[in-house]
């Protein structure tokens, strides 16, 4: 973000000291203190006395943009990242993180938020100069390109009916849409959502997350029963709370009490809490955002908030539920729909699969995309496309009937209605989009969406894309699960079909990979919970032959592994509590150094004990897990006991007291895949069936008991 230069300004002035006032510039606003960035926020004021008057003011020096060609999505992320909307790695890949950027500025604009750098929004970019604030909210700033995140700074005031209103400080407020606002202490655990196909609470696991990397989110296969991989529900917010155990449904109520063409109200029905967030399902869409209320008032067991619809992209939404952070999820029930703008019905088409999936990579020597050979070798330098196409969104048309050359930008159709304007032909594996139409012959762009420019013979059959946008599309986001022979699984997300998803290999280990699972998601219909999740897992079907190698620049795995002593002393490598009994304000230390680390870095450990009933206690066994950042390298770290509460709770920090909690095991998270070391001597992997083994028998000696008092 900008440099902001001080300017102190001096004057005199000789009034009485009743005249005496502050004032301050309006807050920096929420999105920028989500996204990190170093702004200093004075507090402008002036004093008013009897004998002088100093004034602080900011001076922003404006940058220039008006040369930078935004049609090239590289320099769109290099704008985004230099103002601090966070578009990732600047490597020319529209993907779901340079999106959900591309929302928070135009939100942070006051344009419609619809993710396409179209040519209002480039316009918005071109004339930027650093120095703006955000829009306020008047329906006079927003324009037809697109919406993001700022939360308004709130005060809470005392009503005559004792109840408390938490509003914004000014007049104006924006509804903004919080894309990706990271504001857990935790990077990794668990949390909410609501399955898209059966609208029932689920849990999904939040692990390491490489998205643009075909090896970079592992797909995990030994997760506890009711959690999900993180991309199996669509794409997620990162404003969702993460949590150590699985969600339930909360016993609380909510649902839209009111609607207008301007706002809509929210109500929850149970403890009153203003820590609440909203989720919706946005018009054609199949991602679930968190929208911040322009204004939230709480009574007893009430709890009611406000949003404002200027800032919603036109169609239809709808309200899916709320969470507090505390483990539970608030579903919507009753009114849940709303309109906004003229569209009052949106209706998605059927599909039972994918039609086409098309996987190239471009040919060095000559620059051109080639399709993925069964077989072909890469190095983690390499990148590849993927494009897919549902199997009901394409129209059938007559046979070629002339060969087409690979040269050819002219082809030639049975008859001049076979193609228009626009429209995107598939013939064979390769995409044409049609430029202009002369009778039979149409101009097209060969090689669309980088897929591969062959030669087609007479009778070749076509398809076509009619007017392909946000509507016609049938799937807004899918996934894919790649596995290579040692049995570890990736999955990455792909963007709406029809469009390119480039990955690339830098985190895969040398293997040979093929595609394992593959699966869509349609737009939500107006008028339905639930959208359709279509899985295609058929091995003989010929979408599988997606095969490669990665055999230069990888390396072969290696797990991680633990030793119980030192091999010259003697002494014992790990140590932890022994039968300690706890109380609030104690720290519990465990210390693993006899972890000796595989060939991947470990990036987080989830902690796992058993909880046997103290003496006395009717309570039932159970375990309790924990996941934390590694923040060393000698596995090291301290367990606070902040609270001890009656019952179970999934808080770090807060500890359910009448147990004896017995250290289970630890699980080494790294960029590959899982390893969890037990206390009874053996290693359960992620990827195989086979246990492995260890010598530190005395791991099960570890345990602290909690008591009240």
């Amino acid at each position: 973000m900008k440099k902001i230069y001080f300017i102190i300004l001096f004057s005199i002035s000789f009034v009485t000291c009743n005249n005496l006032t502050q004032t301050s510039d309006q807050p920096i606003d929420e999105f920028e203190k989500d996204n990190n960035q170093n702004i200093e926020e004075p507090t402008s004021t002036t004093t008013t006395s009897s004998s002088s008057t100093t004034t602080t003011e900011f001076v922003c020096p404006p940058d220039n943009n008006t040369g930078i060609d935004f049609d090239n999505i590289k320099n769109v992320q290099i704008f985004l990242n230099k103002y601090g909307f966070n578009a990732g790695d600047e490597d020319g890949y529209l993907g779901p993180q340079t999106t959900n950027a591309i929302i928070r500025f135009q939100l942070y604009a006051g344009l419609k938020a619809d993710g396409d750098v179209g040519q209002i929004t480039k316009n918005k970019m071109l004339n930027w100069t650093g120095c703006e604030d955000r829009v306020e909210s008047d329906t006079s700033n927003v324009n037809s390109d697109s919406t993001t995140t700022t939360q308004p700074q709130s005060t809470t005031t005392t009503q005559p009916q004792s109840t408390t209103t938490t509003q914004p400080q000014s007049t104006t407020t924006t509804t903004v849409v919080s894309a990706n606002s990271e504001i857990q202490k935790n990077n990794y655990g668990i949390f909410p959502h609501i399955s898209l196909s059966t609208n029932e609470v689920i849990s999904l696991f939040k692990g390491v997350n490489s998205p643009n990397d075909i090896c970079g989110t592992p797909y995990l296969n030994k997760l506890n029963p009711a959690i999900e991989n993180q991309y199996t529900n669509g794409l997620v917010s990162q404003s969702l709370s993460i949590l150590n155990e699985t969600y339930t449904q909360s016993n609380l109520e909510t649902e839209i009490t009111e609607e207008s063409s301007s706002q809509i109200k929210i109500k929850i029905i149970g403890d009153g809490s203003t820590d609440f967030k909203f989720y919706f399902i946005s018009p054609f869409s199949s991602n679930l955002i968190n929208i911040v209320p322009n204004s939230v008032s709480t009574s007893l067991n009430l709890t009611e908030a406000i949003f404002n619809l200027e800032s919603f992209s036109s169609g239809v939404w709808f309200y899916s539920f709320a969470e507090a952070g505390n483990g539970t999820v608030v579903k919507a029930t009753g009114n849940r729909e709303f309109s906004v703008g003229t569209v009052s019905s949106q209706q998605v088409a059927s599909h039972s699969g994918i039609h086409k999936l098309i996987m190239t990579s471009k040919d060095n020597s000559t620059g051109l995309f080639k399709n993925i050979t069964s077989g072909q070798y890469f190095d983690t330098a390499s990148k590849a496309n993927i494009v897919y196409i549902t199997d009901n969104i394409l129209d059938n048309r007559l046979d070629t009937i002339e060969t087409i050359k690979i040269e050819d930008t002219v082809i030639k159709l049975s008859n001049e209605n076979q193609a228009y304007v626009s429209e995107i032909l598939l013939i064979g594996t390769e995409l044409m989009k049609v430029e202009s139409k002369d009778g039979n012959s149409f101009t097209v762009q060969r090689g669309f969406l980088n897929t591969e420019i062959k030669d087609y013979q007479i009778g070749q059959s076509v398809r076509a894309v009619k007017d392909l946008n946000k509507d016609s599309r049938i799937s807004n986001f899918a996934y894919a699960v790649f596995r290579n022979e040692s049995g570890m699984r990736f999955h990455i997300p792909l963007g709406p079909e029809l469009t390119i998803n480039e990955f690339n290999f830098n985190n895969c280990i040398y293997e040979r990979y093929s595609l394992e699972k593959f699966v869509t998601f349609s737009w939500r219909s107006s008028g339905s919970s639930t959208l359709t999740k279509v899985i295609t897992e058929d091995k003989l079907n010929p979408l599988f032959d997606k095969v490669f190698v990665v055999n230069s620049g990888g390396q072969s795995y290696t797990p991680p592994s633990i030793n119980s002593s030192d091999q010259v002393s003697g002494e014992f490598l790990n140590s932890g509590p022994r039968n300690l009994v706890v109380k609030v304000g104690d720290e519990i230390n465990f210390n693993f150094n006899g972890i000796v680390d595989g060939s991947s870095k470990t990036k987080f450990i989830k902690i796992k004990f058993q909880l046997l009933p103290d003496s006395g206690s009717t309570k039932k066994s159970k375990y309790k897990e924990i996941y934390m950042t590694l923040d060393n390298e000698d596995y090291s770290f301290k367990l606070d006991i902040d609270n001890i509460v009656s019952s179970e709770t999934s808080l770090e920090n807060t500890w359910e007291d009448g147990y004896k909690y017995i250290f289970y095991s630890i699980t080494l998270f790294d960029t590959i895949t899982s390893v969890e070391i037990i206390n009874n001597s053996t290693i359960n992997y992620d990827y195989k069936t086979e246990l492995g083994s260890h010598d530190a028998y005395y791991l099960d000696q570890f345990s602290f008991i909690v008591r009240s008092n």
